[in-house]
């Protein structure tokens, strides 16, 4: 609903990409308010993502890859659960969001 909404667009780490960053949360409300649309910088659904790579050297995973497009989320999720076993109740990730060209804002286009 997020890209949807022009808010942003996903990187590899199928995180979205906003202006502000790419390290936020975010939910979805389904109303029937009537509001005024703004208007959406982009069209593609990877646009603001440069394929750096980044976000690939920091998974410590191994669940993202350039070769297939993205995140796979079942080898995330199992990461997850081996560090929920270490760590319960506390456990997370996030390091794919750390330190890479897209955490403060919509990183500049690399040129080809």
């Amino acid at each position: 609903m997020a890209f949807v909404a022009g808010l942003g667009t996903f990187g590899l780490s199928k995180g979205l990409i906003t202006r502000k960053g790419i390290a936020g949360r975010f939910t979805s409300i389904i109303t029937d308010l009537k509001h005024e649309p703004s208007h959406r910088d982009y069209q593609d659904i990877y646009e603001y993502c440069t394929m750096c790579g980044v976000c690939v050297r920091n998974c410590p995973a191994g669940a993202i890859t350039l070769e297939r497009g993205g995140k796979d989320h079942t080898l995330c999720a199992d990461y997850l659960d081996g560090m929920l076993e270490a760590f319960h109740p506390r456990y997370g990730c996030g390091k794919c969001q750390v330190k890479v060209p897209c955490q403060d804002g919509i990183p500049k286009k690399r040129r080809k």
